[in-house]
């Protein structure tokens, strides 16, 4: 990484967008970052990595990790479930890190998605839409009551985490939403992608495959037409849906 820029970390909420994210970041030559070191299964993903989730029980344990992971990259990806929210607030407040904070507004598509993706076994969209539509037509309903209870563990985490956040100074911190990456304007995503590489000194990467990844037809797993596979997915909107947690299948800003 150029000189003007410092170790980062993206940290971000499943179903994000932090996939794409992260795949854009890899297209700058001076951006070497892990996908999720944290994850159980990173070394099964990744022949040849550690299991760094098994070392990590405590502040120094993980401090022992993080000297490893940088040894070999200037950052990485990690998602706000995979660690103990302790071990968490400290690597979010370390001096020496920036933090990339991935978001998605719309609470209730992101925990929906997480249900469809667990019925489907189909994570990420890199997966042709006709072979999605073809996994979506056998959609089960999902339980009210067990979306609304992961609803609520999910938002209580995300005020946890922007109160460790608002410590840290601004010039360390970058809060992105999945909503200005993901727009139906291509160039507006473009300014906002610009925005995260300029926060790490780097320049935008000029390469076809950045647009790909912004276009929202591609990068976006699911869309209003997607959600309305789910048999309940009316009920959804209407016992669960709101102005503050977003709505599943009607536009949001």
């Amino acid at each position: 990484m150029s000189a003007a820029a410092s170790p980062f970390i993206l940290f971000a909420q499943a179903r994000s967008g932090s996939s794409n994210l992260l795949r854009a970041l890899w297209l700058h030559p001076d951006v070497r970052a892990a996908d999720e070191p944290f994850h159980a299964k990173h070394h099964v993903y990744y022949p040849g990595e550690p299991q760094y989730i098994s070392r990590i029980l405590d502040v120094p344990s993980l401090e022992q990790q993080l000297t490893e992971l940088f040894a070999k990259y200037n950052g990485f990806k990690t998602l706000d479930y995979q660690l103990p929210t302790d071990i968490y607030a400290h690597l979010l407040l370390k001096p020496d890190l920036r933090v990339i904070d991935l978001r998605r507004r719309n609470l209730l598509q992101r925990v929906v998605s997480g249900f469809i993706a667990e019925q489907t076994g189909i994570w990420q969209s890199n997966v042709p839409k006709d072979q999605r539509v073809i996994a979506y037509k056998t959609l089960q309903p999902i339980e009210i009551r067990a979306l609304k209870k992961r609803m609520r563990h999910e938002d209580q985490r995300r005020q946890y985490y922007q109160r460790v956040l608002s410590k840290k100074p601004s010039s360390l911190c970058l809060h992105v939403e999945y909503e200005s990456l993901y727009t139906t304007e291509l160039e507006q995503n473009r300014q906002a992608m610009r925005a995260v590489f300029a926060f790490l000194g780097l320049s935008l990467p000029d390469s076809p495959k950045l647009d790909a990844l912004l276009n929202p037809g591609v990068a976006k797993i699911n869309s209003a037409d997607m959600y309305a596979f789910l048999p309940n997915a009316e009920e959804i909107d209407r016992k669960l849906g709101s102005d503050r947690t977003g709505w599943l299948l009607k536009k949001t800003p």
